[in-house]
């Protein structure tokens, strides 16, 4: 009998990277050289020589804001962004206050899931919560999970898992309508004490005393590293791209259900509870905006009207979400590891901390048509970049070769029949006193440097919209 003392290794992920002159996108490229052109063409039109004390200088702070990177992004990105969130805050845009209304049609939830409607779908496995975005007509589905522990698993049995996690996002390539589909892990911190009560409950009194002096030990110190986890799994379904056609709502949320119905999860290490109905889509929102009420009793929770769900108040500032009495700060993925990774690279991130986190793991599934055109491109760029290098008679870094080879090599998975999705991560930690906002980050910042090579930025000016990607509302920043 062998026994498997090596783990597994994933890797191969890659940024997608478009033409450019050396680390540059298309766009980056374009603004540097009609920054360079503009004071050769304002002379050339006729413009007098001493226009060049205005050109060149204006022309050169171009270049290096586009050029400069800062927190992984260019810093012209940086700039721009900064001005248009200040410019928002000057007009209030970046606050928001619930207005109670007799007409519920006037009730929303804020930022970028005002158009949201949450209706109650019925088939014959029951009901099922979805989340009707108005605007763009897509509707969101969610499965409650139970994730299943593999720290003590096999070599094999993780390879298995993860391999029926990947054959589940390439069937979701074949399903109609399916736009995307995220994972989210919330971690709340507890005080233990319905863990005690549901134990000592139900302890045996004819049960030998050794077994319930352990089990009662065993109580008393869960409540010092007790934390509440919830897990969901969110599928984005757009019903207009399916053959079907829908005509309206109800025929829309068919198509949800029909696609949700389909979704396969066996094998990939977690258990499905069951169809979140709206009554957990409500709780698992409110969750988001108030952490202390997702334990509130379902009672409560079910008479909530859809707008109620939010906060009452909120402020999106640059570096952090103010939500009643809460306060959340969020991180969006910068870089994936460059190098392979155990498959409990996120564990860090995951554990139970002193404040409530949240991470989401968002998936753009690609279709084939689409997959094959997004690899092409690919190889296309890097054949252009070797060109270009040839021409200036540059040597590749060892980087761009590693590039390169990952370019090549995820193309003859995808002719090979291979899925293939646009990923990120996103994580949002939240605390009820602003004095622990520094401590949380903090905490975050800590375990993101332990999670194998991940890098994360936090989410300028977008605090709200980030926080809003982990609920099962339909909102990503990859469609």
């Amino acid at each position: 009998m062998s026994t498997e003392t090596q783990q597994p290794l994933y890797g191969g992920w890659r940024r997608s990277r478009s033409m450019g002159i050396a680390t540059l996108n298309s766009g980056q490229t374009v603004v540097v050289v009609g920054a360079m052109l503009t004071p050769i063409m304002v002379i050339i039109l006729g413009g007098p020589l001493s226009t060049l004390t205005v050109t060149v200088p204006i022309a050169l702070t171009v270049i290096i804001l586009t050029v400069w990177q800062r927190h992984g992004m260019p810093l012209m990105s940086y700039v721009i962004g900064r001005a248009r969130w200040s410019l928002a805050n000057m007009r209030g845009e970046t606050s928001y206050r619930s207005v109670f209304l007799p007409s519920p049609e006037a009730l929303d939830l804020p930022g970028m899931v005002a158009p949201t409607r949450l209706i109650r779908a019925e088939d014959g496995r029951g009901h099922t919560g979805l989340v009707w975005n108005q605007r763009t007509g897509t509707m969101t589905a969610a499965l409650l999970l139970n994730p299943a522990g593999s720290l003590l698993a096999s070599g094999t049995t993780v390879r298995s898992q993860v391999s029926a996690w990947g054959d589940t996002l390439a069937r979701l390539a074949d399903e109609d309508g399916v736009q995307m589909a995220s994972v989210t892990l919330q971690i709340t911190p507890s005080s233990g004490a319905a863990l005690s009560d549901h134990v000592r409950g139900r302890l045996d009194p004819s049960a030998p005393p050794l077994a319930r002096q352990a089990i009662r030990e065993l109580v008393d110190g869960a409540p010092r590293a007790s934390a509440q986890m919830a897990a969901w799994f969110s599928l984005v379904i757009d019903p207009a791209t399916s053959p079907e056609k829908p005509a309206g709502p109800a025929e829309s949320a068919a198509v949800a259900l029909g696609a949700l119905n389909a979704v396969d999860l066996s094998g990939a290490g977690v258990d499905i509870l069951r169809r979140a109905t709206d009554v957990d889509i409500k709780r698992l929102v409110r969750g988001g905006f108030a952490p202390a009420d997702m334990d509130a009793p379902a009672a409560e929770i079910e008479e909530l009207v859809w707008h109620e769900v939010g906060p009452v108040a909120a402020e999106d500032e640059w570096t952090h979400y103010q939500h009643d009495g809460y306060w959340s700060t969020s991180w969006v993925l910068r870089e994936a590891p460059r190098k392979l990774v155990a498959y409990d690279t996120l564990l860090k991130l995951l554990a139970p901390g002193q404040f409530t986190r949240r991470v989401t793991l968002v998936y753009r599934v690609l279709p084939t048509h689409e997959a094959q055109a997004v690899v092409e491109r690919e190889i296309n760029a890097g054949d252009a970049r070797r060109q270009y290098r040839e021409r200036t008679k540059r040597t590749a870094t060892r980087r761009e070769r590693v590039d390169a080879a990952h370019a090549e090599r995820t193309a003859e998975e995808e002719a090979m029949g291979a899925g293939m999705v646009q990923w990120s991560i996103y994580v949002t930690t939240t605390v009820d006193n602003v004095a622990d906002l520094p401590a949380a980050r903090r905490e975050i910042e800590k375990a993101a440097r332990s999670s194998g090579g991940l890098r994360f930025r936090p989410a300028f000016g977008g605090q709200s919209a980030a926080l809003i990607v982990g609920l099962p509302v339909g909102i990503n920043p990859l469609l």
